[in-house]
């Protein structure tokens, strides 16, 4: 257990080092900036399509809070995931100097253990939202003739502390419920410069934001014949308020206008969200999966003069082959490959356009020693559209995910 602790403060200290990098997207000035449709674990190289699959020994799935029930008996885990992106945009008003970014983030952090044959938990830490924009516009003052220069800027974004835990009800079924409490705050900067102004204005907003979300999920699994195996997963995510409170900073030149003034309290609404899930496995070698995702946005927070906020649905399929060997006469898996597909519509609609994404995923995996396991896999993927102005984005996205495993405890068994 020592191991595990030292990593986990490694792990922490690290993320403490890059938590200031943001995934860029113009996208994400609009409501709680990007929200990730994507949990990266095991599954990411078939388009995260695990919401019916267990984990197993070594690695961890975190689509259905069910799926953690599948871990090793007396071990405690420790899993990071590391995510880097690389985006170039398209549409007018994109030249050389904003045409492409490049960002990395820890994209998770948890600390798990099967504590009984029917009870396994898992605590950790993962990003809600990105916020990370730049752009420049021109702005008028009322009751003034005089147009100034506007630099917008964003940064920050929404984190999400968890809590899993996950029983196992007889051989087939398997119970999950995850309690998430979300904070952070975004900022908005605004820049104004003019021939008129001696010095720029800088105004500044803060938003902080804080509250609580739960997910139920279930996995139900049986054999249709001796080699093959089918399992159906759900999940519901609850609709909950996040509440925020608003603060403005004005500084003229080096002099300070406005301090942290208190803009009052709001609340901004997460959505009732469904999940659900298919897989076909065959000798334990070859994995079938098919997901469906659907956010019940439409209504439930106030959009502005060129966007709003609509119900979201995403698509997925994947499949796996799982390279197995005999290991003390019982069949274990030594790595496997995988690929995926996804196809889907973002919450956000800006000029009259919802934003569609889509694209294709592959990954690899496997143990790297006795106790630690790796996998890697790659996204490509194109996100927006050039219709009525707006920018699309086409990208590439890498996740590493690296799980340690050790002995919680033994009940007086000596492990080599």
């Amino acid at each position: 257990m020592r191991k595990i602790f030292i990593l986990t403060g490694l792990f922490v200290a690290l993320m403490g080092t890059l938590r200031a990098q943001n995934l860029s997207s113009p996208y994400s000035v609009y409501g709680i900036g990007e929200i990730p449709d994507t949990d990266p674990d095991r599954s990411s190289g078939m388009a995260n399509t695990s919401l019916s699959l267990m984990s197993t020994p070594g690695f961890l799935l975190n689509k259905n809070p069910a799926s953690l029930i599948g871990l090793e008996r007396s071990l405690a885990q420790v899993d990071l995931a590391l995510v880097a992106k690389t985006v170039n945009f398209k549409g007018d008003g994109i030249n050389g100097g904003n045409s492409s970014a490049k960002d990395i983030v820890i994209n998770r952090i948890s600390i798990s253990a099967k504590l009984s044959n029917h009870w396994a938990s898992s605590i950790g830490f993962k990003p809600f939202s990105y916020v990370n924009y730049s752009f420049t516009a021109q702005k008028s003052i009322e009751g003034s003739n005089n147009t100034y220069t506007g630099l917008y800027d964003g940064n920050g974004g929404l984190h999400n502390l968890f809590w899993n835990n996950a029983f196992a009800l007889g051989k087939h079924l398997a119970l999950g419920v995850r309690s998430n409490f979300i904070f952070g705050s975004i900022n908005q900067i605004e820049t104004l410069e003019g021939v008129t102004l001696t010095t720029p204005i800088i105004s500044q907003v803060t938003n902080y934001y804080s509250g609580f979300r739960f997910e139920g999920g279930a996995i139900y699994g049986n054999k249709i014949n001796k080699n093959w195996k089918f399992s159906v997963g759900g999940k519901v995510s609850t609709k909950n308020d996040l509440t925020f409170s608003k603060t403005l900073t004005v500084q003229e030149g080096t002099s300070v206008v406005e301090s942290n003034k208190d803009l009052g309290s709001e609340k901004f609404t997460l959505p009732w969200q469904y999940d659900a899930g298919i897989a076909l496995v065959n000798k334990g070698r070859a994995t079938f999966t098919v997901d469906y995702t659907r956010a019940n946005w439409n209504g439930l927070n106030a959009g502005g003069t060129t966007y709003a906020l609509v119900d979201r649905d995403r698509y997925s399929a994947g499949f796996q082959l799982s390279r197995q060997v005999q290991r003390f006469g019982m069949v274990a898996e030594k790595s496997y490959f995988q690929a995926g597909l996804f196809a889907g519509n973002s919450y956000l609609q800006v000029k009259g356009q919802q934003l569609k994404e889509s694209g294709a995923t592959v990954g690899f995996g496997g143990y790297m020693s006795r106790g630690l396991a790796f996998h890697l896999a790659v996204e490509g993927g194109t996100r927006g559209t050039l219709a009525n102005n707006l920018v699309k984005e086409n990208y590439f996205k890498f996740t590493l995910a690296l799980s340690y495993r050790e002995v919680l405890y033994s009940k007086g068994r000596k492990y080599d």
